[in-house]
């Protein structure tokens, strides 16, 4: 009801007067003028037109054909497997998760903790449909332009982060935990960039269901920095991402987007498993993989026994995502060790506590519904956008892949934060009041 009410009062307000005062002057065009005629406008422009070029000319493009044999598997029915991943990619799935997540933990929770579990899914529930009856109220613009500009230069910080991590610790962390050990975080942050980044590339371009070979290679070479950085969250998002708008274009079908999703389960079970035997810190390395939710299921359990759905950190918690890297000034333990500290009592591990740990331990009962509500409402007004533009299917599919994820890991990384900003202002930008489909 907020943003319904905001985009449709945004054309009598003052800002909004003033605004098409300004668009209707030459000032504009003015200043497009400008743009055309400066260095940096000619320089973009003259590489994109070389990469174009070297593209239509260049031997991979001759040996398409051959190359991506999937391009030519077309989904022309919806069939049953179709329906139901219709639904998985939804933001339906976010509250299923959640509860799928408790519900296989071999763990009997408190009473305070279902009570948490169960008004956090109807809160979802809610705000999702509510979410659908504000979007009746807001035309959407096909913004692509923007969506495809942000997601090329977070490609560029993607590429630039991946390029300097590898040569700061010299070889691909994928196999080696030494290496890991050496990551800069920051340099990690820059990296993942790329996840977010090809999903908005790939949501922006034109007939991509024509250019099916080159969305998968496209797809292929993003995985690249999440793969051999080898975190899990990262690799993860990037398959439920990418395989969202792949499926939503009409690049692959519903059975790819279900193997999709059966990929970024085996790769939650797969990386955990390899990292389990490089540290050696398991015997059986698959089993204690799978038994991850009752794990992180317990650390919210021991948290709500505590404390009893009271605030604790009240807010220090999440800020720590930025003073523990310097930003700001406050605790120079992360999120997790702070998780670790309130729950263990140790400073020497990290602990993930479900996507609910985190806000309810800063803001009680209340901040963990208040964080689900916004994080569904965000869900479900960009899914609606991304319905009427296919554009907007970036700035959709990152909301949904980090939501998911952050089930298990919760939310509470600088990078994550930044994503969810930045894709749901994308998604702002295409809102316009009933009727109005200027600007």
């Amino acid at each position: 009801m907020i943003i319904s009410l905001l985009v449709n009062s945004i054309a009598s307000s003052a800002l909004g007067r003033l605004f098409k005062k300004v668009s209707g002057s030459n000032l504009v065009s003015h200043m497009k003028d400008i743009i055309r005629e400066s260095l940096t406008y000619k320089v973009i422009l003259t590489i994109v037109i070389t990469l174009n070029i070297a593209y239509n000319s260049s031997f991979l493009l001759r040996m398409r054909p051959q190359l991506c044999l999937l391009s030519r598997l077309k989904s022309e029915t919806k069939g049953k497997i179709d329906k139901l991943m219709d639904f998985l990619s939804s933001p339906w799935l976010f509250p299923l998760t959640l509860l799928t997540f408790f519900w296989i933990a071999q763990l009997r929770p408190s009473p305070n903790t279902l009570l948490l579990l169960y008004l956090s899914a109807l809160i979802s529930s809610v705000s999702i449909l509510l979410s659908k009856l504000d979007m009746k109220y807001i035309d959407v613009k096909n913004v692509r332009f923007v969506v495809m500009f942000t997601g090329i230069v977070m490609l560029f910080i993607g590429a630039i982060g991946f390029t300097m991590q590898i040569a700061k610790v010299r070889g691909l962390p994928l196999l080696n935990e030494e290496l890991r050990r050496g990551l800069s975080p920051m340099l990690n942050y820059m990296a993942w960039t790329s996840v977010p980044g090809m999903a908005f590339l790939l949501s922006s371009l034109d007939n991509l269901s024509e250019r099916r070979c080159l969305a998968l290679i496209l797809a292929a070479l993003g995985f690249i920095p999440s793969l051999f950085l080898a975190f899990r969250t990262e690799m993860i998002a990037y398959v439920i991402a990418i395989s969202v708008v792949l499926y939503s274009r009409r690049v692959i079908g519903g059975a790819h987007l279900l193997v999709g999703f059966i990929m970024a389960l085996a790769l939650f079970v797969g990386v955990g498993a390899i990292r389990s035997i490089t540290t050696g810190v398991a015997a059986q390395p698959i089993l204690s993989v799978l038994y991850r939710p009752t794990i992180t299921v317990a650390a919210l359990d021991t948290i709500v026994r505590r404390y009893n759905l009271y605030p604790v950190t009240h807010g220090l918690l999440h800020l720590a995502a930025l003073s523990s890297l310097g930003l700001i000034r406050g605790s120079r333990y992360g999120p997790r060790t702070l998780i670790s500290i309130y729950t263990l009592g140790r400073r020497d591990i990290s602990t993930t506590a479900t996507i609910l740990g985190g806000p309810v331990l800063d803001g009680g009962l209340l901040g963990a519904l208040l964080v689900v509500s916004l994080l569904s409402y965000m869900l479900g007004v960009s899914y609606r956008a991304s319905k009427r533009a296919e554009s907007m299917l970036g700035p959709y599919s990152t909301i949904l892949a980090y939501t998911v994820v952050g089930v298990e890991t919760g939310i509470l990384d600088l990078n994550v934060y930044l994503y969810l900003i930045i894709a749901f202002i994308v998604t702002l930008t295409s809102l316009r009041p009933k009727g109005d489909q200027s600007g």
